[in-house]
């Protein structure tokens, strides 16, 4: 039985070693063992945190929403806000959560949900809330997650180069070479701006514009929901920057779908429309790309726009 056990152990101690590495550098903090807090907005870490301590108040959406000065909103909203936007998130997606985060913590009553041209797009359809929840919920499936497990080897990677994998900033510095062109003149969009552009246009054209339809009618019902339920529900349409609306949305005639998904959507929730607007209230300079205010000088405004009442 001895030389059982000692043989048990030779076998599982790389193993229990690999883990242990795993633990120490996995980059999300999931153990909450790390004297640092991760500060990106990973899905795993969002749901995590909103299990351990859910509020009544909750934001949904993707990256647009996903990167607000939480001690700023909860300021302004005067209560605890749980932050469930994370990056990448489809529309189908964040009706998936809302209805989870519902389960979790029946108390809440107000609920920001993002919307735009983009993720309402039929070709964004994504489907990982189950294995979100799976992730968030189950240590061992987050440590056997091949994804994870390659971040996790990228840590170590920084690691060793002596360098900081920190989250990046919606913020830059921009350069003569951003602003003007080759002759001088001066650009009418930012070269980041015009090479934004160019891949949405070509997201919008590589399969035909078209709106989910399908993901609206479920959006009308969980408004419905939120209404019989005494839920306040939000939806916001996050800015986007002149050049979208003048070289992709006009010319590939999304603006119309827009506005057929603000009018089919009105009757049931409130609805703060910063996406699609005769005057855009932000100007090229608070952008940091056709979809992100700038860390500094777009979101903070943005921020005392969308949650001052």
């Amino acid at each position: 039985m001895l030389k059982l056990c000692k043989k048990l152990a030779i076998v599982l101690l790389p193993i229990m070693i690999y883990f242990a590495v795993f633990v120490y550098f996995e980059p999300y903090n999931y153990f909450g063992i790390k004297e640092s807090e991760y500060t990106g907005d990973s899905a795993i870490v969002r749901v995590r945190n909103y299990n351990a301590d859910p509020a009544d108040v909750i934001i949904l959406g993707d990256s647009k929403l996903a990167h607000f000065d939480m001690d700023k909103v909860e300021s302004l909203v005067g209560e605890k806000v749980g932050q469930l936007s994370f990056g990448g998130a489809s529309f189908n997606e964040s009706i998936d959560l809302f209805y989870y985060a519902v389960e979790q913590n029946p108390e809440i009553h107000t609920v920001y949900f993002g919307a735009s041209f983009y993720t309402l797009n039929k070709s964004y359809y994504k489907d990982r809330m189950s294995s979100i929840e799976t992730i968030a919920e189950n240590p061992f499936a987050y440590m056997l997650n091949f994804n994870y497990n390659v971040e996790m080897l990228n840590e170590i990677k920084w690691f060793i180069l002596g360098e900081e994998n920190v989250a990046s900033e919606h913020h830059k510095e921009w350069t003569h070479e951003d602003l003007y062109n080759e002759d001088g003149t001066k650009r009418k969009y930012r070269l980041n701006l015009m090479e934004y552009v160019d891949t949405i246009y070509g997201v919008c054209t590589a399969v035909p514009y078209e709106v989910d339809t399908e993901d609206v009618e479920r959006y009308i019902e969980m408004a419905k929901y939120c209404r019989d339920n005494g839920i306040r529900l939000i939806t916001v349409m996050p800015p986007m920057e002149d050049s979208l609306k003048e070289l992709v949305v006009q010319p590939l005639g999304i603006d119309k779908h827009i506005l057929k998904f603000i009018e089919d959507v009105s009757p049931y929730t409130e609805v703060r429309n910063f996406e699609y607007n005769e005057v855009n209230p932000f100007t090229q300079e608070q952008f940091f790309d056709g979809f992100h205010l700038d860390t500094y000088s777009g979101l903070p405004v943005f921020t005392e726009m969308l949650f001052s009442e």
